[in-house]
């Protein structure tokens, strides 16, 4: 069966990414108000007749197609035909797309690599990669793996990875009997993300906006 895929985890593209992957002239070789039925073939025929970069580009939004139909491991192996063609930051992106992919698919030991390699190679993503690591060795039952993982998240800069990392290790922290660290990470979370999804959870009311 199909693991959930993990909404803690970021699935949108940055534009930044978005541009320089090049998806914009992959849309614009499309026929205008192409039918959704018609867009895989469409899109693996781009990448079949392309040069490298619009390959990789039109590859990269077929595993977008597959992913948002839930259908995670065709998304993984596309992401990975198109991490095959990239290099440098627009690789780490398409590996830590295959790595949210495999976790869809349940492949803890592939999601795991694919993390792995984005922690090493890319400081902009290595937050939001190291928690999918986490998640990876969670989905494997490896509980403590995925407790070291989140402190070591934890201990630098988050970013948008934080409120979810604290959510979870205030969890883990809960079944350990550390209640003092689950305090801890759930006053930490109210206190830097209040208005956050992970926030809300907890039932406290977030604090007025500012005028």
């Amino acid at each position: 069966m199909r693991a959930p895929f993990p909404s803690v985890l970021r699935a949108a593209l940055p534009v930044a990414a978005l541009a320089s992957l090049g998806l914009a002239p992959v849309w614009d070789r499309l026929p205008p108000g192409i039918p959704a039925d018609s867009l895989e073939p469409a899109l693996r025929a781009l990448e079949s007749r392309s040069p490298k970069p619009l390959a990789a580009s039109a590859a990269f939004a077929l595993g977008q197609f597959h992913h948002a139909r839930g259908e995670y491991r065709a998304a993984a192996d596309v992401f990975g035909r198109s991490a095959a063609r990239l290099t440098g930051g627009e690789r780490a992106e398409a590996r830590y797309r295959q790595g949210l992919a495999y976790l869809g698919a349940g492949e803890a030991g592939r999601a795991r690599a694919a993390f792995e390699e984005v922690v090493t190679h890319s400081a902009a993503l290595r937050p939001l990669a190291q928690l999918g690591l986490a998640r990876a060795h969670a989905l494997a039952g490896d509980t403590a793996r995925e407790f070291d993982e989140l402190g070591r998240l934890l201990e630098g800069p988050a970013g948008e990875a934080e409120p979810a990392a604290l959510e979870r290790w205030a969890a883990l922290c809960d079944q350990l009997g550390r209640a003092e660290e689950a305090a801890s990470a759930r006053d930490r979370l109210l206190r830097r993300w209040p208005r956050s999804f992970e926030a809300a959870r907890l039932g406290r009311p977030a604090p007025p906006l500012a005028p």
